[in-house]
């Protein structure tokens, strides 16, 4: 093993922190905040596979060893992912359940709200293809599971409590198919080229979004 140079290793100000716990709600920040930045972008290009140690220090610009010294093992860096994009996602989720407060049954404006959600996302289209890359690893490692589904259980809340306004019968089981039906249409549009993404998802969401609406 490389002795990890003085350069690598962390400030004194910014020691490494233990691997997140199960339901730990604490926000990277600094160098870690910045070595997550750089895996989501190693899993976006590489896969999970392409993820290591090495590639997230160079992907970042930093001295080898660095990504070791805060996250020591691989488990540790999976973990440590998955609550960096669960989190990204899941604020953006519950920002969403807010706005749809304020335009319950009107179909129009659900679907304005749920479009923008969907293409901002898209917009960061190594987070869509790093969360894809998780989820099914996630089948894998229980150590991702409870992590990483956080941000899930909220976007399945909030379509739930949709359905339910919308007067839909079944509004639990109506939302679980929505919520993969989004995640389906998130890997299909970052599988398009750029210019394609948007126009793609504009077309689609609201069709999801007014057959809950309309449908019984």
């Amino acid at each position: 093993m490389a002795v990890m140079s003085t350069a690598a290793r962390p400030d004194a100000d910014a020691r490494p922190t233990p691997t997140p716990t199960r339901g730990a709600t604490t926000i990277p920040t600094g160098r870690r905040a910045e070595l997550l930045a750089a895996a989501v972008e190693v899993v976006a290009d590489s896969g999970l596979r392409g993820l290591t140690h090495r590639a997230v220090d160079r992907r970042a610009g930093l001295p080898e060893g660095t990504c070791s010294a805060y996250l020591r093992t691989r488990v540790a860096l999976l973990v440590a992912l998955a609550e960096y994009v669960g989190r990204a996602l899941e604020t953006r989720v519950a920002a969403l359940g807010e706005e749809l407060a304020d335009c319950a049954g009107d179909p129009d404006a659900v679907s304005a709200a749920v479009t923008e959600l969907t293409v901002g996302w898209v917009r960061e289209p190594s987070l869509v293809r790093a969360q894809a890359e998780l989820s099914l690893e996630a089948a894998r490692q229980p150590d991702l599971v409870e992590v990483f589904e956080r941000w899930r259980r909220g976007l399945l809340g909030t379509v739930e409590r949709m359905g339910a306004l919308a007067g839909r019968p079944s509004p639990a089981e109506d939302a679980v198919v929505v919520v993969a039906a989004v995640e389906g249409l998130l890997v299909t549009a970052v599988r398009m080229p750029a210019a394609q993404r948007e126009p793609f998802l504009r077309g689609a969401v609201p069709l999801l979004v007014h057959a809950l609406h309309d449908g019984r």
